[in-house]
């Protein structure tokens, strides 16, 4: 926010040419958005005006031939400065400043003319000013005021409004409105005949409102069973639970609402009342989950111009409807050329109103930690939807050699881990002795798509769609927000853990990040058991008891098949090395180092606006984005967990085992093989 200097004329007159003559040089430094009171505060203070007993009028020039424009009001302020930034030269358009005293004026009104025959005169209070209000209290902008006394002054009608809600929530008694307007507002007891009452005024023309008077003291006797039939209770205590759902991550139910209500407030809430006060309080937070969509092209907008180079789309249908969306960063944009080119995608429900999936795609950084590349929202997990996700995709990050993805559409076997082919037709007889039907099943899939040995390319650590499924739980309690905020909840993330994984990368003093390096000392230690015999500069045999290992270091093999699989030394390569004495720097991959690692999160994630100050052209403001067509999702609770197949819930049974002897089936009561007693 940058300051203006402003030059002050002081105690001049004003002549018949509109000129003011004979004043005092004064000049003081405002912020370019101050309001009126900040305006008239600062003068008072620097030319040492009282404003309890003094008006303080404020006049400008703008040209010769235009009279002299006063400034009453915020709006007038407004158009002070505007004028003013085009020339913020001191001595361009001064203040010209005149002090008068206040408290009673004489007046001759219409009505004193006609009703008196002599002609009298009425004594009558001079209306306010803008500048006759000074106050030296601090503007309060939250609801959730405390105490509340005369004098205090609100930023608006809307903030006494819900503080006085809050107030009678705490205290447990009821009132009504007496007299509203944009100037007034004025609060009775709902029992007849009881004293207390409440009144506040606006400052001036400003939307500023000050207690003017407060009676307390109640003459009724309140009731709490009248309390709590109170309409508004949900609302109001809605709004002093906000904090707590800020963070979709926290779980504060009903029973929590209770339970703080009535240590705090001593409110005895019933659980659908604090049911209510939840689901109101989101609706405080997140708004109107329709209102939610056509945010979106402000929120892309704002998201080109704060990361340029980002891949950012929308696509709508022809009626305007949202159909699938689509966010890429820069900064992982940047950060996907120091990662293994392995792509593992997936799709989540999404538990919003309108429902619809969210697809990710991750990979895996230097330190074996996920990498998001991507995220979208489509209506549906469809070959459609999927296409187009593509599609963005490859624009984004284009093509790369060896690319491979990787998603769960497969289940995942041991033999997928087999590193040589002995090892996996091994494994794949063990299973045709169980059931020939999976063999044949998992042939038909086509061995290169999900074992590691037939791969037409390489995969490396990446076997699985794991990093995906721990992003998605992750994201677990986002899935209930609306797409707006969905969308700037991945983007914060992305923010966070930018910066937390940066931090530890250049807190890292190894050779490799932390996953393979780890991978590499268990093979290290490994290694020590193993004897090697050269065969020739590069070939090596290693033996490990009986059985016996070939390492070609110059084609960085070996016959255990790890080697040019994971792209890192193996045991037998490790035993090797030493024996050349040699290190082992040279023989891993790139993408495994701390460089790479330092290099993917080199680009941070700037934090954005705040959505007030968000600078956005008035045809993206006019675009419209409706909901999607489809069906809403039902009311009523919603299902939390995914539903899971006969395989996932038979395979997590709980086995019963015997205490006797450990065989599993049945129990030590019905054991038969216990041995009998003597």
């Amino acid at each position: 926010m940058s300051k203006i200097p402003i030059k002050i004329k002081l105690n001049g007159n004003w002549d018949h040419y509109s000129r003011f003559r004979d004043f005092e040089v004064y000049a003081i430094v405002v912020d370019e958005n101050a309001s009126y009171g900040i305006l008239i505060s600062t003068i008072a203070e620097q030319l040492s005006i009282d404003t309890s007993d003094k008006i303080i009028e404020i006049k400008y020039i703008v040209n010769d031939n235009c009279p002299p424009m006063e400034i009453r009001n915020d709006m007038g302020v407004r158009v002070y400065m505007d004028t003013k930034k085009e020339n913020k030269n001191l001595g361009s358009y001064p203040l010209c400043i005149s002090v008068r005293d206040f408290n009673m004026e004489l007046a001759i009104t219409n009505d004193s003319t006609s009703a008196g025959s002599s002609g009298s005169l009425n004594l009558l209070e001079i209306p306010s000013s803008p500048a006759i209000e000074e106050y030296q209290s601090e503007i309060i902008t939250k609801s959730t005021q405390t105490y509340i006394e005369e004098g205090q002054v609100y930023e608006d009608k809307q903030t006494v409004a819900a503080a006085m809600k809050n107030f009678s929530v705490m205290y447990k008694f009821q009132f009504r409105v007496k007299r509203s307007s944009n100037k007034s507002y004025w609060l009775i007891c709902v029992v007849e005949n009881c004293k207390w009452y409440f009144k506040a005024t606006s400052i001036n023309d400003s939307t500023m409102f000050k207690i003017r008077s407060f009676s307390r003291q109640h003459t009724c006797s309140l009731l709490d069973e009248t309390f709590i039939q109170r309409k508004r209770t949900a609302a109001v205590v809605g709004s002093m639970v906000i904090p707590k759902y800020c963070d979709p991550k926290t779980v504060y139910t009903p029973k929590d609402i209770q339970t703080d209500m009535l240590s705090e407030h001593g409110l005895n809430l019933s659980y659908m009342q604090a049911w209510r006060a939840k689901e109101k309080a989101l609706q405080f937070l997140r708004g109107n989950p329709s209102d939610s969509y056509n945010k979106l092209p402000k929120y892309f907008y704002i998201h080109e111009e704060t990361y340029p180079g980002s891949v950012v789309k929308l696509k709508k249908a022809a009626d305007d409807c949202f159909l699938y969306t689509f966010v890429a960063l820069c900064t992982s944009i940047s950060g996907w050329q120091h990662c293994r080119p392995v792509v593992v995608v997936d799709g989540i429900f999404l538990k919003s109103a309108y429902r619809g999936i969210m697809l990710t795609t991750s990979t895996m950084d230097a330190a074996g930690t996920i990498f998001p590349l991507a995220y979208a929202v489509v209506d549906s997990e469809n070959d459609a939807s999927w296409k187009w996700f593509f599609e963005q995709f490859k624009e984004a990050y284009g093509e790369r050699p060896s690319m491979c993805v990787v998603s769960d559409r497969n289940e995942k076997y041991t033999e997928a881990r087999s590193y040589t082919l002995d090892e996996f037709n091994e494994r794949m007889l063990k299973i045709e002795e169980v059931d020939p039907r999976v063999k044949s099943y998992l042939y038909d899939i086509g061995y290169h798509r999900w074992s590691r040995v037939h791969a037409t390319v390489n995969r490396t650590f990446t076997m699985t769609s794991n990093i995906a499924e721990s992003l998605n739980a992750v994201t677990k309690e986002a899935r209930e927000l609306p797409i707006f905020d969905l969308l700037e909840y991945m983007r914060t993330l992305l923010e966070r853990w930018t910066k937390e994984k940066l931090l530890k990368a250049k807190g890292t003093f190894t050779y490799l990040g932390y996953k393979f390096n780890k991978e590499l000392d268990d093979n290290n230690t490994l290694s020590q058991k193993l004897r090697v015999r050269a065969s020739t500069y590069h070939i090596h045999t290693v033996l490990d008891g009986v059985k016996r290992y070939i390492v070609c270091l110059e084609n960085k093999k070996c016959s255990c098949g790890q080697f040019q699989l994971d792209e890192l030394p193996c045991a037998h390569a490790l035993a090797a090395l030493r024996h050349k004495k040699e290190t082992y720097e040279n023989y891993c991959s790139l993408y495994y180092t701390r460089k790479s690692l330092l290099l993917t999160y080199e680009m941070p994630v700037n934090p954005l606006p705040d959505e007030s100050k968000w600078d956005v052209p008035q045809h993206i403001l006019d675009e419209v984005v409706k909901p999607p067509t489809g069906d809403k999702r039902q009311p009523g609770r919603p299902h939390k967990e995914r539903y899971k197949t006969c395989d996932e819930i038979k395979s997590k049974k709980y086995k019963v085992s015997c205490g006797n002897c450990g065989s599993e089936g049945h129990n030590k009561r019905t054991c038969k093989n216990a041995p009998k007693k003597k």
